[in-house]
């Protein structure tokens, strides 16, 4: 379930060809609140690039910031990711966090840890994309931050997919298309559901023009007893022949890796926060979109581990 979170500032100008961000679930009503000063006017002023993006997944973030979990502190590792984001040279057009905001059971405390993370990113003018994953509760999210709580396709009172939130991001060079795929909290498998995957093939065909990266929480999978999506298939009928589908984003399984199926992209995020297997990397992604495809870099919370700074360039299908 996509929320969006608006900066705490206004952008400034990114570009000649202005960077549209057309969401379907929009959190409006959020106050603005005073901008960070001194320091974080450096960041502020640091250019914008329309073409890249941060991607997170998996942060697990719990209301105390000292609660560890294998072997990890979660918020410790969230807000690394956050400065290295602030530091980098050309901010993001945005940030993406793909599900698992919350530790377990999404409580409305832990989001109130989650948001609190975020708050230096949104002061310096970025807006957050947030979907969530089979630890968060959309309830208590709302509770967490009662303003965020979607208003509706363009004011219409409702959502175009009952009980679900979609998102649409339209960049430049790509659209995004965020799904929900939570089914039920601290349960382990998910779902996109028929009426999501109808809205997806309607919304894909009507923007056949240009790329288009779908993300969602949960990982394919094609088990007979699945842990990632129940309907996987379902959701590779929908996007596998509409060829302007470039990349299929997920988390869900901690696990850094790159595979590529009838020229479509598979790209399964790391953890922010901690690893299922050892010798795993977590971090996040730095991805920079070009015009005939997408460069990924991971950037590992640990800078000394072997597969920090990989980079992977993804070619689009024709």
């Amino acid at each position: 379930m996509p929320i969006t979170l608006p900066p705490l500032r206004p952008l400034p100008p990114i570009s000649r060809r202005r960077f549209l961000v057309g969401s379907l679930a929009a959190g409006a009503g959020l106050l603005l609140r005073r901008p960070l000063l001194a320091a974080e006017e450096t960041v502020q002023s640091a250019p914008v690039d329309p073409h890249r993006f941060a991607l997170l997944s998996d942060t697990h973030i719990a209301a105390d910031p000292k609660l560890a979990a294998r072997g990890v502190n979660m918020f410790d590792h969230m807000k690394q990711a956050c400065g290295e984001v602030l530091k980098l040279d050309k901010r993001p057009a945005a940030v993406l966090v793909n599900g698992d905001c919350a530790y377990n059971t999404g409580e409305a405390v832990d989001y109130a840890t989650f948001v609190g993370l975020l708050k230096p990113l949104r002061e310096a003018g970025l807006p957050i994309h947030l979907a969530l994953g089979n630890h968060d509760h959309r309830e208590h999210f709302w509770q967490a931050i009662p303003d965020a709580r979607p208003p509706g396709e363009a004011g219409a009172g409702k959502q175009p997919v009952e009980d679900r939130q979609v998102l649409l991001l339209e960049s430049p060079r790509a659209n995004w298309f965020v799904l929900d795929s939570l089914d039920k909290t601290n349960s382990t498998p998910g779902v996109v559901g028929e009426k999501q995957l109808a809205w997806l093939g309607k919304a894909l065909d009507a923007r056949a023009a240009k790329p288009a990266i779908v993300m969602v929480h949960h990982n394919p999978d094609e088990k007979g007893k699945p842990s990632g999506l129940t309907d996987t298939k379902a959701l590779l009928d929908v996007i596998q022949p509409r060829k302007q589908v470039k990349v299929l984003f997920f988390g869900h399984t901690h696990d850094w890796h790159l595979e590529k199926r009838d020229g479509l992209h598979w790209v399964n995020f790391p953890a922010v926060a901690y690893p299922f297997a050892a010798g795993k990397p977590t971090g996040w992604v730095d991805a920079h979109l070009a015009e005939n495809g997408m460069s990924l870099e991971l950037r590992s919370v640990d800078p000394k581990h072997p597969q920090h700074g990989e980079k992977h360039e993804l070619e689009w299908r024709a």
